[in-house]
């Protein structure tokens, strides 16, 4: 019988049988032989790790058939399409098996980039043959049959998820999108304790940095002094009888604002050429940003659609320009419900902080609803000043904070 043997590297490569089925798998060959082949490459298992230990344990015999590489990277490249072409793995065992030939399909792109060089430096450029080039990324994608988006997500999910969504990843309990949420929501956490750590003296907000208020905004908070918030994040209502709302918002920024400060206001888009006119009369427009809502359909019926995204209004009180480089749509997780119908996620919220305030800047939210934004502000180490009209959401926003 042909000497075989383990490579633990080679072993490594293959995801796991799972407990039912590798005893599955050891009753048929008990009752019924080693029907396959045990597939090697000079002496080393390239096929056959269960069936090997199985027929060992046992005292089975079985077959074994050589495989032809030409070195010990196309093994490894064979072993893993293997896994991908016989085994009905889900998109996570598949993202997993085809990462592992990240390495190779990298070095196999930068050598054929090295040999189109060398082509275009001693070919004359018309007589040269174009390659088209390997994208690593999309080859990955491909071979692992999920999308780029997808497996960018498993390879975060690798590199930073905790051991517990991995087990669950692994189980089958989650699905990618869902851990890749749990990852972000955990690197969210680490980076509000990463700010308390650096800066012990306001990484505690206290009290006196969080001023709510119930009552309308433009009376409540006509007391801040002017050219003081260095932002405005909120989110008025949305139907026609709340227009004049605003204009109010509009006078209001462009009073109390720093030079340059920003207003950011939700808004929907059955209005919204009335909103930025309103918005106009008063304040500096800078630009729009799309919010895809994850999970949430909203039809309207006056237009006969379902609306999957709204726009977040940028205006400025006078024009500067915004030190971060930022892009102008974001994916807004799925929203608790918890305040009331219409809140805004807290993750799509912390965006805008991070984007357009500084640490220990002054926020104010005219429309604070939940408490979305002050609750981001205490995450994100701003001072916050807020006003909400109506008592019982102030109460329920009040309690969270």
């Amino acid at each position: 019988m042909y000497s075989v043997f383990i490579d633990d590297e080679m072993r490594d490569l293959i995801p796991a049988l799972l407990p039912e089925e590798y005893e599955l798998l050891r009753s048929s060959i008990i009752a019924e032989g080693c029907r396959d082949a045990i597939l090697v490459w000079n002496g080393m298992i390239v096929d056959g790790h269960n069936r090997y230990r199985i027929c060992t344990e046992c005292g089975i015999e079985y077959e074994t058939k050589e495989m032809a590489f030409d070195n010990r990277q196309d093994a490894i490249l064979w072993i893993l399409r293997n896994q991908l072409g016989r085994r009905n793995i889900n998109a996570w065992q598949r993202s997993q098996i085809a990462l592992k030939m990240e390495p190779m399909i990298a070095e196999k792109a930068k050598q054929q980039q090295l040999s189109t060089l060398k082509q275009n430096t001693t070919v004359l450029p018309t007589l040269t043959k174009r390659t088209d080039p390997i994208n690593t990324r999309s080859e990955i994608a491909t071979i692992a049959n999920v999308s780029t988006g997808t497996m960018a997500k498993a390879k975060k999910i690798i590199n930073t998820a905790t051991p517990e969504i991995i087990q669950k990843l692994n189980a089958g309990e989650i699905t990618i999108n869902q851990a890749y949420k749990d990852v972000k929501r955990e690197e969210r956490k680490a980076d509000i304790e990463k700010q308390r750590d650096l800066m012990p003296e306001i990484g505690q907000t206290k009290e006196s940095d969080i001023d709510f208020r119930l009552g309308d905004f433009f009376t409540v908070l006509d007391d801040i002094p002017d050219g003081t918030l260095d932002c405005i994040i909120t989110d008025p209502p949305y139907p026609r009888e709340y227009l004049p709302q605003w204009l109010r918002l509009a006078e209001f920024a462009a009073k109390k604002l720093k030079p340059g400060g920003f207003c950011i206001a939700y808004s929907g888009q059955m209005y919204l050429p009335d909103v930025m006119s309103f918005m106009g009369e008063h304040l500096d427009y800078y630009w729009t940003f799309a919010v895809y809502h994850e999970g949430n359909t909203q039809i309207v019926n006056g237009v006969n659609l379902m609306c999957r995204w709204k726009p977040v209004l940028i205006f400025q009180n006078g024009k500067s320009k915004l030190k971060n480089t930022f892009q102008d749509y974001f994916i807004s997780e799925s929203r608790e419900k918890d305040g009331h119908d219409w809140q805004q996620s807290l993750s799509g919220v912390n965006y805008l902080v991070e984007m357009f305030t500084e640490v220990n800047d002054l926020i104010c939210d005219p429309f604070a609803g939940s408490g979305t934004t002050i609750k981001s502000a205490q995450a994100k180490c701003r001072r916050i000043i807020a006003a909400e009209i109506d008592e019982r959401t102030y109460n329920i926003a009040k309690a969270g904070l």
